[in-house]
Order: C-alpha cells, then sequence, then structure tokens
C-alpha cells in the first residue's frame, strides 16, 4: 500500500506543475509567487524521490523515516499555500488532507491523529502569520472562526480515516 503512495506523489507533483503553469500563464501569480512554487515543486521532487527509492530499496524503519519526511513536506507546502494565498483566504486548504491521507497508510489511529493535529497547528501558524503581517485584511473574529472550524475539520477527517483504517487493519 506504501508504493502506491510514491505513485500518488509524483502525479500530485504532475497536478501542481499544470496549476503553476496555468496560473501563469494567465498572469494570476507573480513572478516571484511563480517562482516560489517552482522552488517547491522541486524540493517536493526531491524529497518524494528519495520516498520512492526507499520504498523500492530501504528496510521499514527507513521507508517508515522517508514517509514522515513526505508528510512533513506536505504540511509545509499546505503552510506556505496558505501564506501566500492570504492566508484564512486561501483556496489551498484542501492540502492540509494529504498528509493526514499519507500517514494513514500505516494504519496507525495515533500517526493519524497526529497528522490532524500537526495539520492544524500549521493552519493556525500560517493563517496568524499572514493576519499580523497584513494586520488589515480581515477581521479577528473572522481569523478565529475560520481557524476553529479548519482545525476541527482536521481533527474530524483525521478521526473518520484513522478509524477506516485502523478498522482495515484489524481485518487482516
Amino acid at each position: 500500500m506504501i508504493s502506491k503512495l510514491a505513485k500518488f506523489n509524483f502525479a500530485f507533483l504532475a497536478v501542481f506543475a499544470i496549476f503553476i503553469i496555468i496560473f501563469d500563464g494567465g498572469n494570476v501569480l507573480t513572478r516571484e509567487a511563480v517562482y516560489h512554487r517552482w522552488v517547491f515543486e522541486a524540493l517536493l521532487f526531491v524529497v518524494f524521490t528519495l520516498f520512492w527509492v526507499a520504498v523500492k530499496k530501504a528496510g521499514q524503519k527507513t521507508i517508515f523515516a522517508a514517509l514522515i519526511l513526505c508528510v512533513l513536506a506536505e504540511l509545509a507546502l499546505a503552510g506556505f499555500m496558505t501564506y501566500w494565498e492570504r492566508g484564512m483566504a486561501s483556496t489551498s486548504t484542501v492540502l492540509y488532507m494529504l498528509p493526514i491521507a499519507s500517514i494513514a497508510l500505516t494504519r496507525s489511529r495515533t500517526y493519524t491523529v497526529a497528522a490532524s493535529l500537526l495539520a492544524s497547528a500549521t493552519y493556525i501558524f500560517a493563517s496568524t502569520k499572514y493576519f499580523y503581517d497584513f494586520f488589515n485584511e480581515g477581521y479577528r473574529v473572522q481569523l478565529y472562526g475560520e481557524i476553529f472550524f479548519y482545525s476541527a475539520l482536521f481533527l474530524l477527517v483525521g478521526w473518520v480515516i484513522a478509524t477506516a483504517a485502523h478498522s482495515s487493519k484489524a481485518k487482516k
């Protein structure tokens, strides 16, 4: 099951590259924003390639360490995209589901809920940082409402995924 995640990661990189090209072609993003996204694309490519190699050739501990690295890279992408897309107004909030779904392949409730907590913490940090860096772009009550809603959503989705993943482990 973990080997399928390596293929998924490369498919995600292709989708992310197309996203960058479309937004760059439409002049929706500044040159600096396009550059930052391509740098992140390259970094993710390196991390996902290391994961793919680990899945093919390494032992279980190395594969798990590479999986954790993938999850952290996905969280970093989600956090940076949240910040780059105006914090709580970001349309990339769905990216926080990637690390939750990725770690769920371990079929561990603990790791999946932990990924949900890390997703919440990353979202809170990125949204709050943007809010205070560009203070007049929203209301504090709006920030707190968004943080509560999305953090709760990440935890609830993580809980459901963790329960489903763990129950499939018990059936085997």
